[in-house]
Formats: C-alpha cells, structure tokens, sequence
C-alpha cells in the first residue's frame, strides 16, 4: 500500500513538472538551436538522447531507467530504481534551461531533490537523490 502512494505520488509530481514545463515552454524564452544535422534528419534514438538522460541514469547504477518526457533542445526527463527499490526521476537540461523552476516545482511537492551540472535527481525518498548523486561519475 505505502509502495501505491508514493508511487502515486511520484505520478503527480512528474505531472505537475511537466505540466509546469508546457506553461514555461508556450511563454517563450531562448530557445536552443537544433542540433546540426549533415544531410538528413537524425534518427529518433539520437533526437531522444540529446543530452543523454538515459545514459545518466545507467552511468549511476540505476535500474530500469526509461525516459518519460522531452523538449528537443531544452530538457529531457526520465525514472528509474535506485539498489534499495527507490524510484528517483531525473531531469537533464540544455545549457540556460528551467532548471531551477524544475527544482521548485519538485520541491513544492514534497520531493527532495539534489542537483548537479545540468541535471537534477527528485525523489520522495530523503536518500535516493544523495544516493543518485554519489553514484555518477565525475
């Protein structure tokens, strides 16, 4: 049952971060360049992997990572589980991204959150972001 909640919890929070992006993204702002493409479209494994949310997530030892949400040129999102069974979502942002509107969001709910260059770990779990942190690699 505790396992539900959080995870519903968890839910709501990735919807309200996103939700939170929509509204950021329809209000304008810098946007990134597309990235170079030498004579035909990137294939789509390359369009989600930008900035590499994926590759984060396996670098730190977090299983099942899946990518959930993404804004070409800006940010892309993504869950995993941490050793203990925590679920963490991570966000990795394009250079001058919302990454501290994301931040507050997450924390506005509740998640605890910690953060590194261009990317951020949230987590209802008080130590599966530190845990995150301390397992990417410099």
């Amino acid at each position: 049952m505790r396992r539900d909640l959080i995870a519903s919890l968890i839910g709501v929070l990735v919807g309200l971060a996103l939700s939170w992006l929509v509204l950021a993204t329809a209000q304008g702002g810098n946007r990134t360049p597309d990235p170079v493409t030498w004579g035909h479209a990137p294939t789509p494994a390359a369009q989600s992997t930008v900035f590499g949310v994926v590759a984060l997530m396996w670098s730190a030892g977090c299983g099942g990572g899946a990518q959930i949400a993404l804004d070409p040129g800006r940010y892309e999102m993504g869950t995993c589980t941490m050793g203990g069974g925590d679920e963490v979502t991570v966000a990795v942002f394009a250079p001058g991204a919302a990454q501290s509107g994301w931040v507050d969001s997450m924390r506005q709910f509740g998640a605890v959150v910690v953060e590194g260059d261009r990317w951020a770990v949230a987590s209802l779990t008080a130590t599966a972001p530190a845990e995150f942190a301390a397992a990417v690699p410099n």
